[in-house]
């Protein structure tokens, strides 16, 4: 195909001169709770330029099709089994007799079978059977010859789905330009998809925004995109790759994300056979990049991949959206996409929604070094659901990551989130360069003392991602790099390169603590869950009045214990509650207000306090750990 003869051409039907009728589609298996920020963003993008663009959630139908809860199961999964690219695969690429293969490959499969309440042979007839039929459905029941152009937003498992359909599209209207862009396509990825499926006509690489217009631009015009700088194209049996998309300066310039579609199918579907008792979201974008990562990028974090420069969005503008889509959609729960909070919402954003006492429900990532008062800010925002990348609750660990934190902050952090009644999303990780056996007993000890307080989702080995410092800095001792087996269990043999359109790759790290050996630190762990798996959860609290305080523990239900404090340790208790100190510190704020106290005294007090984990310690800095019982503290 040369571009003089680009597909995409338009007609009086798919679109007259420059202004086109474009098809988004959102493919299985996107979560069906929220709709899609990049094909909104982009469907508003585009009509600000003349042209009509729709967006059709055939991830919504598939939910239909499957039952909202096998569909969730299946969308929620992360794994190295890439089961939902698998089930695709031969809807993609046609038979292969390969499936006990696959299983023998991963038998973790059978635990997810288990999870699913699916036996193998009903995933086998899902992907051989159901699945090419329902795509086949989809393409010819839409009627993909109305659009000039058909693009796939293609992030974590929607590949194989986006691959299959397309195909098809590309076969019964050859003139329909088919276009992918998303993470999936990101580096080199998008190149080497480009020229190993002939089917894809373009590819966008990095940030579509203000590439995708123009892009459209050029196939109504029969320009040719051979140098526009973000696209991938085919000119004359060549991939030509023009390198990734300038980044986007000015998010304030960007329209509202268009979700018109994703409720208008809702409503069409019904939303209880799609989502059952779950609630629809609204995403939302208000930064891109990480002001973090700019400096001190994460050893194994791949985000971020071709845009790690941070903007955010004006304060103002971020009130004013968060308001306007609220009352557009009727929906007042809202997940922010960016990879760390602009700390200027603190103040700038936060004080207006408390002002107007909006009853939001907002998630945001954000770091771990937050304080008391700015997470009492967070949360009478409504801003209750936070992940903060603990990762680790050691810091020498931490250390390796670059997360620039410490295990003391990570544990304030998630005692105030609890006493403000915040939700903490976080996981344990494991296997860093550097890391030691005693980093992980120590984990294992510090743990029972925390029951009280949120624990992590999960834990376990980190996963090699392209982008990441540990993949793309060979100072590292990461060894016995290549993709996850599971990638050859979805694209045929040869049809394209794994190294460059893999994202997750197994490996081997070297000067890591070996998996075997971390029992107990994975015991506490899962103790820790069971105990928030209780009707009664554990507690530790005090009490205070003007002379003493009283700590209730009922951390461990087979020991509850109460203690009384007064005067020097009273007092001393109390002042490391908010922030951690050291015992010159407190001390000297004794002695500030009127008590004849010394450092050894107060020494002696904290340690007091360790020895009955009340309190936790590090580098001569004390946290205490019991939350107050007063609400308004």
């Amino acid at each position: 195909m040369t571009e003089s003869a680009a597909p995409g051409t338009a007609d009086a039907e798919r679109g007259t001169g420059s202004q086109q009728r474009i098809a988004l589609v959102n493919m299985p298996f996107a979560g069906a709770e929220r709709p899609s920020i990049q094909c909104g963003l982009l469907k508003a993008v585009l009509a600000r330029r003349g042209h009509r663009a729709a967006v059709l959630y055939l991830n919504l139908e598939l939910a239909v099709e499957l039952g909202h809860e096998l569909y969730a199961a299946l969308a929620e999964l992360r794994s190295d089994q890439l089961l939902g690219e698998w089930l695709f695969s031969v809807a993609a690429f046609g038979p292969r007799d390969d499936e006990q293969a696959y299983l023998d490959a991963h038998p973790s499969v059978a635990q997810t079978c288990e999870r699913l309440g699916y036996e193998f042979d009903d995933l086998r007839r899902l992907r051989n059977e159901r699945l090419p039929a329902v795509i086949d459905r989809w393409a010819a029941e839409i009627d993909w010859g109305a659009y000039s152009i058909v693009g796939f937003s293609s992030t974590f498992e929607q590949n194989a789905a986006s691959l299959a359909l397309a195909r098809r599209v590309k076969e019964r209207f050859p003139e329909v330009a088919i276009v992918f862009g998303g993470a999936n396509y990101d580096g080199e990825m998008g190149p080497e998809y480009v020229r190993a499926f002939a089917w894809i006509d373009y590819a966008v690489v990095g940030e579509g925004d203000e590439v995708l217009p123009e892009l459209v631009a050029r196939i109504a015009a029969r320009n040719g995109a051979a140098n526009l700088r973000g696209v991938v194209a085919r000119v004359d049996g060549r991939v030509v790759d023009n390198g990734p998309a300038p980044l986007v300066r000015d998010l304030d310039a960007l329209p509202d994300p268009d979700y018109d579609d994703f409720f208008a199918a809702l409503r069409r579907l019904g939303r209880e056979r799609v989502l059952g008792r779950a609630e629809p979201l609204i995403v939302f974008e208000s930064a891109r990049g990480c002001w973090w990562g700019e400096k001190h990028h994460c050893t194994f974090c791949g985000l971020n991949a071709l845009g790690m420069a941070y903007r955010s969005k004006s304060p103002q503008r971020v009130h004013e959206e968060l308001r306007r889509q609220s009352a557009r959609y009727q929906i007042p729960t809202f997940e922010a996409v960016d990879n760390i909070l602009d700390m200027r919402y603190l103040e700038d954003v936060c004080r207006a929604l408390i002002a107007e006492r909006c009853d939001y429900r907002i998630f945001y990532e954000v770091k771990a070094n937050l304080r008391r008062e700015q997470l009492r800010t967070l949360a009478r925002a409504g801003i209750t659901v936070i992940q903060p990348g603990i990762e680790s609750l050691s810091t020498h660990v931490l250390g390796l990551m670059r997360k620039g934190s410490t295990m003391l902050l990570n544990v304030r952090l998630l005692k105030w989130a609890q006493y403000f009644g915040m939700t903490v999303a976080w996981n344990l990780l494991t296997g860093f360069a550097g890391e030691t056996r005693e980093d992980y007993a120590e984990q294992a000890r510090l743990m029972p003392l925390l029951v009280h307080l949120q624990p992590p989702s999960g834990g376990g080995p980190i996963w090699l991602e392209r982008f990441s410092p540990y993949y793309t800095d060979s100072s590292f001792p990461v060894e016995d790099v290549r993709p996850w087996s599971a990638y050859g269990f979805v694209y045929p043999q040869g049809s394209v390169d794994l190294e460059k359109i893999a994202y997750f790759f197994s490996y081997r790290m070297r000067e890591t603590v070996p998996a075997e050996t971390l029992g107990d630190f994975f015991g506490a762990m899962d103790r820790w869950q069971d105990l928030w798996r209780q009707r009664r959860r554990p507690v530790l609290v005090y009490q205070r009045t003007p002379d003493w305080i009283q700590v209730v523990d009922r951390r461990d239900p087979e020991t509850p214990a109460v203690h009384a404090f007064q005067g020097v340790a009273a007092a001393a208790y109390e002042l490391c509650g908010d922030t951690f100190h050291s015992a010159a510190r407190v001390a000297a704020v004794l002695s500030d207000g009127g008590a004849a106290v010394g450092r050894g005294e107060v020494e002696e007090a904290l340690e007091r306090f360790c020895e009955l984990g009340l309190m936790v310690t590090e580098d001569g800095n004390y946290l205490s750990l019991a939350l107050p019982v007063n609400p308004n503290w």
